[in-house]
């Protein structure tokens, strides 16, 4: 996939409704209603919705919801592909000028933070060495929002976010639910199919400590417990990225 080198800027700014919050702040369902009520179109940002047949680890749309709304680079790619956050902004930039050029205002939302951040800046990519593999950004890469102090797009943001006690049990039960619905027999799958355990995709969190269980190294119950905290330290390191984001307006998800 080509790197963004910088995309023109227009005077007339597209328009962009954007989404983001924790994991199971209700992002997707607060998306989908709005583009419903919009009559528009959704594009993700996340990192582990785009890969092919990982639908219950990534609480991926429901085939119903993916035939109510289209939905963007979702379930599009193969597992062994590597994906970064300058594919991402090349991808979902053009599909922004396509929805906008249709009279429409698109709606981005998930939960990775680099990509959204990197989307509304313009951050201006060189090559792969610019993100390491902690998705870490160099201090030197530059950004239209660098330069001018304003975004790309004429952009709402909205964030939404939860008291932590409810997030927590939002994010255990949602776990359990899972599994509930077949993580296990889903990552089997994965392995029947030929797809790598070393595989980007599979080093998501619920995939990797499944892997531990299905290879005996660990109890189910253990298992639960362990994406659960994964899952509860992720949301905490969510948060953390968009402190930095300051025109994020926050509602609650509540």
């Amino acid at each position: 996939m080509s790197l963004n080198r910088g995309r023109p800027l227009t005077l007339h700014k597209e328009k962009l409704i954007v989404i983001l919050g924790a994991t199971a702040t209700g992002k997707s369902a607060l998306a989908l209603k709005m583009a419903e009520e919009l009559q528009t179109e959704i594009i993700s940002a996340d990192s582990m919705m785009i890969y092919k047949n990982f639908n219950i680890g990534t609480a991926k749309p429901s085939p119903d919801e993916l035939r109510r709304v289209k939905h963007h680079l979702v379930d599009v790619l193969e597992p062994e592909i590597r994906y970064s956050v300058a594919d991402f902004q090349t991808a979902a930039s053009k599909i922004i000028t396509d929805i906008n050029a249709r009279g429409k205002i698109p709606i981005v939302a998930g939960g990775t933070g680099l990509y959204i951040q990197a989307l509304v800046e313009g951050y201006k990519f060189k090559d792969f060495d610019d993100v390491d593999d902690c998705g870490k950004v160099k201090k030197s890469l530059q950004s239209h929002f660098k330069e001018t102090g304003e975004l790309v797009y004429d952009a709402k943001i909205i964030g939404l976010t939860l008291d932590r006690q409810e997030l927590y049990k939002r994010i255990n039960d949602r776990t359990q639910k899972m599994f509930d619905a077949g993580l296990v027999d889903e990552v089997k799958s994965l392995l029947n199919s030929g797809v790598s355990r070393n595989a980007q995709a599979m080093l998501g969190i619920g995939y990797k400590e499944t892997l531990e269980y299905i290879d005996g190294k660990i109890s189910l119950e253990d298992t639960i417990d362990k994406i659960s905290q994964a899952t509860r330290n992720f949301a905490k390191r969510q948060f953390t990225w968009y402190r930095r984001m300051k025109y994020i307006d926050w509602q609650s998800a509540n």
